[in-house]
Parts: C-alpha cells; sequence; structure tokens
C-alpha cells in the first residue's frame, strides 16, 4: 500500500491538498493501491470529503484509527432527543446554539453543525458562574467522539477520545502558559490493561507509532509519501517498521531563494538532508529544483515529478476569451505573491488598453488582503479588481480568461501556472525558484519577466491583450506541450520507477 502523509483535508486546502489529491487519482487511474492519511483530528471529514468528491475509504485519519472508527462510516444526524438532556431543564432551541437553564442559571450549551437543522456537534458544561468546564465533541457521523476539560483559568487541560462504544482510547494532557497558550504535555493510548498504555509526548511520536502499526499490519511493502515536511518527516525518520519511506518537497528548501546550493535549509526540511540514508529519495516538481538538491546533496535521490496531468476532457480556452481583457491570479493572497505589483501592473496597462479586469482566487490574510483592496482604490483600479475567494476546483473558470499572471517571489513548482496552461492559457511571471522556466517557453508560450519589473510586466500583459492572434497562439502552443509532457501514463512511469513499482 502506498500512502500519503498530510496534516488534514479541509473545505479549503492549499496546494500541497490539490497536489495530494491529483495524485491520488493518478493512481487510482492506473490501479495503484493508494490512500491518503491525514494527522489531525476532524468532525467535520465525512462531509468535506464529500464537498471535495473523495471516496472515504481513500482517507484514513489517525484519530479514527484509534478510535477504531470504520472508514466506510457514513454521515448520521443525532438530535436534542439523543443526547440525554435533563428533563426538568427548560431548553430554548435556537439555530445555530440551544441553551439549557434551570430557573435563572444557564447550565449547558448544545451547540449545531454549520449548515444543518439540529444535527448536534458540541455540548457545553457551565458551572454555577457560567465558566466553561467541559465540553462534549460530537462527529458528524453520529457518535460522540471526544469529552474535553477546562480548568479554572478556562485553559483546556485535558482531552478523552473515545471508540464507537464510548470506551475511551485516548488522552490528551496539555499545559498553558501566563500568555493564555496551551501545548500538549503528555498523551496516553489506553491498551487492555494499564501496562499496555502507551506514552507519547508531542502528536509527531503518535504520528510515528501510527505509522508503525500501518507497516507493520501491510503484508505487502508500504510506501509512505510524506506531503508536508513539518508534519512528515520528523515521525517517518523516528519509525520503527520496515517501510519505504520518501518525502515530497512543495516548496523552496532554501529560506534565501537566490542561494539554493549554500543558502539556509528550511527547517522542515533540514533533518532528511541532514540524515539521507533514513529516506528512500526525495520528489520535487522541478528538474532546476532537482538538480540544485543533486549538486548540494549528491547523496540523496531526487526525482522531478510533475505534479499536474493533462485531461483532454478538460475545456479549453475560446477565441472569445483570448480576446477578452479579463487576468487571472490563483494563490495564497499573502505578502510573498507581491498582490502589489500585479496591481500596479494592471494598473499600468489598463492606461494602454481598456476594459482591463483581474479577479483573483485564493485565500489568505485578511488583513493583506484589505490593504491590497485599498492599495487597488488608490490606483484608481478598485472597479477592476475583484477577490473572488477560494473555489476547491478552477476547472470551469481558468476557460473564461485571456491569460494568467504569477508574481511570486518563490514556490516549489505552483499548481495554477501549469493547471492555466492545460486549459490553453498563456502565462505572464516573474521568473523565480521554482517553476515558471520548467513550463513557460518565453515569448513561445508566455512572458518571463525578472524580478521587481513591474513596467516589463505590465508591457508584457498589454501586448497579449492588444494581440488576441498571438494569445491564442501562445495559449494553444502552451495547451499542446501540456498534452504532450504531462500525459498521465507518462507522469505515472516516473513515479513507477522512482518508487520501485511494478509495471
Amino acid at each position: 500500500m502506498i500512502y500519503f502523509l498530510d496534516e488534514y483535508l479541509l473545505a479549503k486546502n492549499s496546494s500541497v491538498e490539490h497536489a495530494a489529491l491529483k495524485r491520488l487519482a493518478l493512481f487510482k487511474q492506473f490501479k495503484q493501491p493508494v490512500k491518503i492519511l491525514t494527522r489531525d483530528y476532524d468532525r467535520l471529514s465525512v462531509q468535506t470529503l464529500r464537498e471535495l468528491g473523495v471516496a472515504q475509504t481513500d482517507v484514513r485519519n489517525m484519530f479514527d484509527y484509534f478510535q477504531h472508527v470504520p472508514a466506510d462510516r457514513s454521515e448520521k444526524a443525532v438530535h436534542n432527543d439523543e443526547i440525554n438532556l435533563p428533563t426538568m431543564d427548560e431548553v430554548s432551541v435556537d439555530a445555530n446554539q440551544s441553551q439549557v437553564t434551570n430557573g435563572d442559571r444557564l447550565r449547558r450549551q448544545v451547540g449545531y453543525i454549520p449548515g444543518t437543522v439540529g444535527h448536534v456537534y458540541y455540548q457545553n458544561f457551565l458551572d454555577d458562574q457560567g465558566n466553561l468546564v467541559e465540553c462534549d465533541l460530537w462527529d458528524a457521523r453520529g457518535f460522540k467522539s471526544a469529552t474535553q476539560y477546562f480548568g479554572q483559568d478556562g485553559l483546556l487541560a485535558f482531552e478523552r477520545y473515545y471508540d464507537l462504544r464510548g470506551v475511551p482510547v485516548l488522552d490528551i494532557y496539555y499545559v498553558g502558559d501566563h500568555a493564555g497558550q496551551i501545548q500538549i504535555s503528555r498523551i496516553v493510548l489506553k491498551g487492555q490493561t494499564l501496562k499496555e498504555d502507551h506514552e507519547f509526548d508531542t502528536l509527531g511520536e503518535l504520528f510515528s507509532y501510527f505509522l508503525d502499526q500501518l507497516a507493520t499490519e501491510d503484508s505487502e511493502t508500504t510506501i509512505f509519501i510524506s506531503d508536508r515536511p513539518g508534519i512528515g518527516v520528523q515521525p517517518l525518520l523516528a519509525m520503527h517498521a520496515a517501510a519505504k519511506k520518501f518525502v515530497y518537497i512543495p516548496i523552496n528548501h532554501v529560506l534565501t531563494p537566490d542561494k539554493p546550493r549554500q543558502g539556509e535549509l528550511d527547517g522542515f526540511i533540514q533533518p532528511v538532508l541532514q540524515h539521507p540514508q533514513k529516506v528512500d529519495g526525495l520528489i520535487v516538481q522541478t528538474p532546476q529544483q532537482q538538480h540544485d538538491l543533486h549538486d548540494r546533496f549528491p547523496k540523496v535521490r531526487v526525482a522531478a515529478i510533475p505534479a499536474v496531468t493533462f485531461d483532454p476532457a478538460l475545456t479549453a480556452r475560446s477565441a472569445a476569451a483570448a480576446a477578452s481583457k479579463k487576468i487571472l491570479f490563483v494563490g495564497w493572497l499573502s505578502p510573498d505573491k507581491q498582490l502589489d505589483q500585479l496591481l500596479r501592473a494592471v494598473a499600468l496597462a489598463s492606461r494602454q488598453v481598456s476594459g482591463v479586469t483581474l479577479d483573483l482566487f485564493g485565500y489568505g490574510d485578511e488583513q493583506y488582503q484589505t490593504a491590497m483592496r485599498q492599495l487597488a482604490d488608490r490606483l484608481e483600479i478598485g472597479s477592476q479588481v475583484t477577490f473572488k475567494g477560494y473555489q476547491s476546483s478552477l476547472a470551469d473558470q481558468y476557460p473564461q480568461y485571456a491569460l494568467l499572471v504569477n508574481t511570486n517571489l518563490t514556490d516549489g513548482g505552483p499548481l495554477a501556472l501549469v493547471e492555466a496552461q492545460t486549459h490553453g492559457l498563456p502565462v505572464v511571471s516573474y521568473r523565480f525558484s521554482y517553476g515558471p522556466s520548467a513550463c513557460v517557453i518565453d515569448q513561445e508560450t508566455g512572458y518571463l519577466i525578472k524580478q521587481g519589473r513591474v513596467n516589463d510586466l505590465a508591457e508584457a500583459i498589454v501586448r497579449l491583450l492588444k494581440r488576441p492572434e498571438q494569445s491564442q497562439q501562445f495559449g494553444d502552443h502552451a495547451r499542446a506541450l501540456a498534452q504532450k509532457q504531462l500525459a498521465p501514463e507518462k507522469v505515472y512511469a516516473r513515479w513507477q520507477a522512482f518508487l520501485g513499482l511494478e509495471s
């Protein structure tokens, strides 16, 4: 079995999770047994996976495993009359949270799963002074999953997790500091007797034990691929059971992008590069990063494998879209995306081309987004710029735009850039490590601009918007190359060769 190690799958995911989901679909296409492993506790996973179009049996969660929850357990509603509310108390029902009172005293609060009608999500227990002392947590699959206990300071002190019968299986203890922050101090995985209990100091240690259990249970070779170095590297290195271990690097491996062979290593990736003998290889998205890592760490096996494959069913950009003045940005909305420079370039382009619009898809820091909206207003393009928010799939959006612009400072290989090309969009991008040079052919499928050259960025945008025929040519070429280079069978063959899978 092959397992992809991830922190979570949420309603809003980053490119890390999107890449894992695309890889899951690719492996399943070629009948390769595979699952995504998630570490974090999630009571809404059944809903999230349904929204993502992912089968529950394709994902295994660490808490579900220790709570003995079947992978295919379906969603089930639990209502107030099923949770033993005191019969003598008054229940005031509300859409989001109901209040349980005895006279003037508020005794309990029952909260409901967002978007449902009365499906119990939690039950708070309050003391005589109205302080929260205990909270039962209910899973969307219809069972009481855990109970939280709070200290006099209001901080979480202890959590107890149950199996489907209500038997305690896992305890987590917390300590707080003077700043009101808490951290895990002790984890106890319960056995049949006290002597069989297992104790851990961190979630990472518990995750490593989880991986050991899966590898031990696997009758064939187990392969782990860590998608998030921050949660996967250390647990992989600490494993005892036999398994093949790979680390997928979705980011730049150094903190200084212009010094790939001398710069300080990213802290999450550093351990695996310091102990290369403990893993079977690293996977990156671009040949450039592969070469930089190999030159700096010649003992490490590194493969460059694209995160995107070409799907002929994807809608190609139309001639009408190519002739439009609609610009697209996709990504995390944060300062390292240099959206201020993108907005300035759009403002400059608007002086030469009428009707230019910019749509930004993604989510991020609200303060940063507010600052960017204010900047757009100051540049007098506020009405032309729309923050569209997060969408789990943009397959229907890409074909509607004239081009995609990317102003990242650095990246491990932006998915949106390649996805846009599979739909036949030309790309205007800053040169950075890593990504653009691997898939954009300057002046053939788009334009590559030196970092910080806002005027040049604007000129490239204007050039494509004013010449729809050239834009169509660039886009058609980009799509043709994607079809040739990103064919699923070619990409999967790279995975086969590097992981040592049977053909």
